[in-house]
């Protein structure tokens, strides 16, 4: 498995959406097309597990298209799909009691 660049994932930063934010978006624009069919999603457990539904859309034809939703994150959610090439992606928080902490978003291209 390929990993593309410039996505978000360190141990010591997260992506913590704040007190009052429970349906917050992430939009990674890539800078130039990348191409990906597994999406790694994982959240910042020290938090504990907050994310109960999210969306994942590509940028495509001018507008955002959903290729992906599940529920529940946790520790690690891959998500397995069609190949995709775009230059954005947006994730969406659609469900959260409270607010989320992410602290992985990754791309990368599983070759068969």
């Amino acid at each position: 498995m390929s990993r593309c660049p410039s996505l978000l994932r360190t141990p010591e930063t997260r992506f913590f959406a704040g007190v009052i934010i429970t349906k917050p978006e992430i939009v990674l624009d890539l800078g130039r097309p990348i191409t990906f069919n597994v999406v790694r999603l994982r959240e910042y457990l020290p938090l504990g597990q907050r994310i109960e539904e999210f969306a994942i859309d590509q940028w495509k034809g001018g507008r955002w298209v959903e290729f992906a939703a599940s529920t529940s994150i946790g520790n690690c959610r891959l998500i397995r799909g069609a190949t995709i090439t775009t230059h954005k992606v947006r994730l969406r928080i659609t469900k959260s009691p409270v607010s989320p902490a992410l602290s992985e978003l990754g791309l990368f291209e599983e070759k068969p």
